[in-house]
């Protein structure tokens, strides 16, 4: 495991170890490997050092110093240069996401260097949190470390030593005796949220973001919050994520009728709020009618509850809002209809490229069910 060096070798510089007997060697900052520095300590020292400065020149005056790299200023470095794996920046979402685990990290770490952080210490850290932080968590300090290996400022990589965390699966899917039940108390703007997400197999954020713009030559165009949100990728294809074109049929269109009212709305699931300025719950800015991504979920979970639409579960056995994707995507395929493309999966990489007009190539789909509940309002 990482360790900080001993104190007698406090003065070598990175990278160079104690081999057998009184033999040096060096490990390459880049490749890993060791090669044999002989058994003259001063010549290894001298021989490192030129090394470090030619295979390692990112380190900072400060490190070179003080021949430590704090964990702080390397883990920042990461977050502010991290891409995605096509070379594209990452989402605002996935930045956030990023920056909330890093911090946890970085307090707890503020004063330690890359080296003198162990196996221990990380796997400590992975054990407070719960399930899907700690795999989140996991995930970033396994790219940090791995980076600082490459550039020979720790000889392993603590977190990759560590063990990913498999959840027991608590809640439940949703029925759909149990869905009308919720979807009859409803209010107008949730049961067209339920309806959109039952024929359309589209995740929350896909269905609040939903325009009356997105609608044209027969169809509604889903641009799904996987895709980058970077505008200088406006026509971007990427792996696992989809530009979706649903064709709109006679079931889909009743839904959008019904959404049609009286309020001046660009989205088509909207509602009137208690007061016009507000913030959604990441701190954006919200159009007046948008639908918050956190008050869609909380609404539909108190209904889940006070219809006791579920007697038989409890607590966090009671199915969300999410799991309404679920269940269209079941009620799909057990229609004859192929969901994957509908809901914007990717069981292999996306092979199409830029067309020569750099136009978005758009994925066109069939709703293919009706709406199984037992009334239409």
């Amino acid at each position: 495991m990482a360790r900080p060096r001993k104190r007698g070798n406090k003065d070598m510089p990175a990278n160079l170890y104690r081999g057998d007997g009184n033999t040096w060697r060096y490990r390459h900052p880049v490749t890993g490997k060791f090669h044999a520095m002989g058994i003259d300590k001063a010549k290894a020292v001298a021989a490192a050092r030129k090394l470090n400065d030619l295979l390692t020149p990112e380190v900072d005056l400060v490190s070179k110093v003080s021949g430590n790299v704090k964990f702080v200023e390397f883990s920042e470095q990461w977050f502010q240069n991290k891409r995605r794996k096509d070379g594209k920046p990452i989402s605002k979402n996935t930045k956030d996401l990023y920056r909330f685990y890093l911090t946890l990290c970085q307090e707890k770490w503020k004063d330690l260097s890359l080296d003198a952080i162990t196996l221990l210490m990380v796997n400590q850290h992975l054990d407070s949190l719960s399930v899907v932080p700690s795999n989140q968590t996991r995930s970033i300090l396994t790219e940090i470390f791995d980076l600082a290996m490459s550039k020979g400022l720790c000889p392993d990589n603590p977190a990759r030593l560590t063990q990913r965390k498999y959840p027991n699966k608590i809640r439940k899917r949703h029925t759909l005796e149990g869905l009308q039940k919720i979807r009859d108390a409803a209010e107008p703007w949730l049961k067209n949220a339920i309806d959109l997400a039952l024929l359309t197999t589209q995740r929350r954020i896909d269905i609040i973001n939903m325009k009356w713009s997105d609608i044209h030559d027969g169809y509604l165009h889903v641009a799904q919050q996987k895709t980058t949100d970077d505008p200088e990728d406006a026509f971007e294809i990427s792996e696992g994520a989809g530009y979706v074109r649903i064709k709109i049929d006679a079931e889909l269109q009743k839904v959008l009728d019904r959404c049609k009212d009286d309020i001046d709305s660009p989205f088509i699931v909207h509602r009137t709020p208690q007061r016009k300025k507000r913030d959604g719950i990441d701190g954006e800015k919200l159009h007046w009618t948008q639908i918050d991504k956190q008050y869609i979920t909380r609404n539909f979970s108190k209904l889940a509850l006070s219809t006791n639409a579920y007697p038989e579960y409890t607590g966090k056995q009671i199915p969300s809002f999410h799991e309404i994707r679920a269940l269209a995507i079941f009620l799909h395929k057990k229609a004859g209809r192929s969901a994957q493309a509908l809901a914007g999966h990717s069981s292999s990489k996306m092979t199409e490229h830029y067309a020569a007009g750099h136009e978005i190539i758009w994925n066109d789909v069939d709703i293919g069910i009706a709406l199984p509940f037992a009334e239409m309002t």
